[in-house]
Order: structure tokens, then sequence, then C-alpha cells
């Protein structure tokens, strides 16, 4: 049965905060704390990130995938279970436990480090000083290709918690997003869910979609 949804697409909390993202970047981008926090979240990522660590390890990943009409209700809806294998850093093999319905592309469940990449980086406004730090990431070129948004570390130790990627210039796409929570497993930071939010122009309509990817059963072979 299909379940009427409300289509939130990306944060709408996010969009809202963007004009004072791109306000402060000009007093925070030689800010000496704010290149602390993100010089250290840059070398933190290259210490836990499983595939920079060549790790041998396995997950399962359960995708429900949305057609959403104009209305924001699901007309389609699909599913699909598949577990992957990783050897020494790189996608050895993956095993399909549940096949969708239809052809389906395989869901990009991994998240580079923005901290390593040219970007203008600035506090998010009103820092409650939790243990929650958000920083946000704009491009210097406002037809670069490369997504923008918001980080979400961990003030003490670091590590990333949440990412959210915007694709202002995403080719064939009028809105393409990504959002990613994360965990820490072992020492190493995994995707614990992705949702992807995206509006694809057609000949005579729009496409909506969203993909929801949940992980679990996280292995690690020593």
């Amino acid at each position: 049965m299909i379940k009427k949804f409300r289509y939130i697409g990306f944060s709408l909390a996010l969009f809202l905060t963007l004009g004072l993202l791109l306000s402060a970047m000009a007093q925070n981008e030689a800010d000496p704390i704010l290149s602390f926090y993100c010089r250290r979240a840059q070398e933190t990522y290259g210490t836990r990130d499983p595939l920079e660590r060549g790790l041998t390890f396995s997950y399962r990943a359960r995708t429900y995938y949305m057609n959403i009409s104009d209305k924001g209700e699901v007309t389609r809806l699909d599913s699909g279970i598949v577990d992957y294998y990783y050897s020494f850093g790189d996608l050895d093999s993956s095993q399909v436990i549940v096949k969708p319905e239809r052809s389906q592309k395989p869901v990009d469940l991994w998240f580079y480090n923005v901290f390593a990449d040219d970007y203008e980086f600035s506090f998010f406004p009103n820092d409650t000083g939790g243990a929650d730090l958000a920083i946000g990431f704009d491009t210097r070129n406002a037809n670069d290709t490369l997504p923008v948004g918001l980080t979400v570390i961990d003030r003490e130790r670091f590590f990333l918690k949440q990412l959210y990627l915007h694709y202002p210039n995403k080719k064939y796409y009028k809105r393409f997003s990504r959002s990613f929570r994360l965990i820490e497993h072992q020492g190493y930071i995994f995707a614990d869910s992705l949702v992807l939010v995206s509006a694809k122009q057609g000949v005579f309509i729009t496409e909506h979609f969203r993909v929801e990817t949940g992980i679990s059963d996280i292995t690690i072979y020593r």
C-alpha cells in the first residue's frame, strides 16, 4: 500500500541558514580557531576512514527507493538489501539479498573529506558550545560542480558525525542533495544512513525521487 509522504527534500533549515553562512565566510576565513578545527577534522578523517586505512570489512545496506508526486505523495515504493564486502579498502564483491522489482542504480554510500578541498568554511551561526560543532562550507566559484553544505563534527575528538551536501550545479538535475549520518565503529567512521533527494528534469515533467539507505551488520576482519 502506498502511503502519503510529506516531501521535505533537503533540510529547509539548512537552506534558510545558507545566507547567514555566506555572509560569515569573509570574516571567518582567517579565523585561527576555525582553521584549527578544519585542520584537525581533515587529519582525523584520514585516520578513521576505513577506505583510506585499507581495511577489510563488510556491511549490509537496506535501501528504499521512492518516486514522489508534485503533491508530496509516494507514487512508487521499491526496496532492496545488499551485502557489500571490501578488501584492503576496495570493494571486492556484493551479494544481493533482496532484489528491487526494477533495476536501480547502486547507492553511493561513501562520503569524501570536504575539509581537504578548496572550500570557504564558516562556523554555523548561534553555536551552542555543545559536543557537536557545525561548520558550513561553500565553493569559491558559483559555477563549481562541487557540493556545498554543512558538516557536524565532534568538538573534542574532531571526527565527522553528520554531513549535508547540496549540489547546485549537477547536470540534468533541478535539485540534488545527500545527507549522511555517521557512526564510530571500532575506531573507524562508517555511514549509518544516507538520504538522497533529487528532482530530475525530463522533457515535459520533473521527476522527484527520494532514496533512503540504512547500514547494519558492520564487520571488520582483522
